[in-house]
Order: C-alpha cells, then structure tokens, then sequence
C-alpha cells in the first residue's frame, strides 16, 4: 500500500495537526476564477426543495478536514435549517472544524469517525459531504456503498463526492523528481482520481457531474514552497541539499516571464443519488 493511503500514516503523521492540510489549502487563494472552489461547489447544487419545504436539514460532512467549505459558504447556507454532524478521523481536524463553524447557525454535533466504518450513520441524511475523502479509503467500494447507504430514502436526498484528476497540480509533483529521484510522486490522489471515479461511482449513484477546470497563478514563493512540502515532510524524506534552491529557481524563471508561477488544476464535483 502506497504510503500516503496507510491509515497509520494520515492519522499519525500527515493529519496529526492540521498544518499539511492547510498549507495544500492555502495555494488555491490564487485561483484565476472569480470564485473558490468551495463556493463554486454550492453553486452547483439545487436546494430549491429544501428551500421551499423549509424543514430541517440532515447533514453528514464525511472528512470535514478543517471547516473551510463551510467558513467559505456562510452566507450561502444561513436561509436554510441545519443540522450538521461532522467528523473526521483525527481529533486535530474536528478541533479546527470547530472553529471554523462557530458562526455557522446550525445544530452541530462533532465525532472523530473513519470513512471505511460509518455504520451508525445509516439512512439518516438528506445531504452526505465527502469531499476530497475517499482517496484515504481503505476499500472503495465499501466506503462508497457507506455514503450511499447513509443518505434516508427522500427523493431530494444527495451525496457530495468531490477529487481530482490525474492531472491535478502534476507538474508541481514531477518539477520535484526531476530536481530528487526521492522526491514522492505518488500522491495523496492517486487511488481516487476521477479517471477511478468515473468507473466506480456509476455502480452505486445516478450522477450529475460538474468540472472545475483552472489555472492556478501563485505569486507567493512561501506559499508554493509550503504546498510542496507538504508531501514530503511528514514521510520523513531527506532531499538532496539544493533542491529548494533549484526549485526557487524555477519558480523565479517562471515569474520573471510571465509574472506568476503556473499550475494546472482540474476537480470534478459527483453529486450522487440513490439508483
């Protein structure tokens, strides 16, 4: 099993506190849309009948990570009823989600839970959020049937499914080996890229699917420095003694032609109902 998909590993090392997230985090604020991600993802549902029968909301966030889906929608969610459980699989994660939802008007419940054992969830949500999760899944099979099976049985009822692709932020990853044959190029995202996606999800949902599809423009030397560190100090690998300085350099080439640092990005949103 690749490193970065060992529970071990994320628990222990990559999600013990939440910094690594937050940098790979961090790097999307130079997005060239007028829009977030995040923001772009609620664009894209229909909550009309929610809207218009005004009762209230049951919602599983499947992996909450660090809350910002839910900072960056405030405003988008405060007409609506809601009653949100969130968990994730370290204690770390749903501190910070704590935080960043203090101002979300919502009946909150917390839990430290795992994506491969969501048992007691079952049939009791309108809206399942899985965002960027299933990659750490152990079996992806089961943990899809999982988010299935947690939605209850009313037509408006949906899961959220959001990944990357294959070529999501890749030359970021292969500027990294050609400076260091040590440097990880396996990612976090490579056992759930939408090409996966595509096959699987059609066994257990009827799928709306969304594209985002962008450039990302980084100006921020540190910001992009931190971003690629984040794959590779909680490994523990040694890189040889001038790769940042190397890769400096090719950011600093990059910027002075074109005055930002390019890296392509591409994320499909899955928004799943029950066949």
């Amino acid at each position: 099993m690749k490193e970065e998909i060992n529970k071990k590993y994320l628990k222990e090392k990559q999600y013990k506190t939440t910094k690594y997230l937050e940098a790979r985090i961090k790097i999307h604020q130079f997005t060239k849309n007028k829009i977030g991600f995040h923001e772009w993802i609620f664009n894209q549902y229909d909550l009309s009948e929610f809207e218009k029968n005004k009762d209230e909301i049951k919602i599983l966030d499947v992996g909450c990570g660090t809350g910002i889906f839910w900072k960056k929608n405030i405003d988008n969610f405060k007409k609506f009823n809601l009653n949100i459980t969130f968990t994730d699989a370290t204690s770390a994660m749903v501190e910070k989600e704590k935080i960043n939802t203090e101002e979300l008007n919502a009946k909150k419940t917390f839990e430290v839970a795992d994506i491969d054992n969501l048992d007691k969830y079952k049939g009791q949500f309108d809206i399942v959020f899985c965002h960027n999760v299933l990659y750490h899944a152990d079996n992806k099979d089961n943990s899809i049937k999982n988010l299935k099976d947690c939605l209850n049985d009313k037509p408006s009822s949906f899961c959220s499914i959001t990944t990357n692709s294959e070529k999501h932020m890749l030359n970021v990853y292969e500027i990294g080996r050609s400076l260091d044959k040590n440097f990880p190029i396996d990612r976090i995202i490579d056992s759930f890229t939408e090409e996966i996606a595509d096959q699987m999800l059609p066994k257990y949902f009827k799928l709306d699917k969304k594209i985002e599809e962008e450039e990302l423009r980084v100006t921020d030397w540190d910001i992009l420095m931190g971003f690629v560190a984040s794959g590779v100090e909680p490994r523990g690998i040694r890189l040889v003694d001038n790769f940042w300085d190397n890769y400096k350099k090719i950011y600093d080439e990059e910027f002075k032609k074109n005055g930002y640092f390019k890296i392509i990005k591409r994320s499909p949103l899955y928004i799943c109902k029950k066949i």
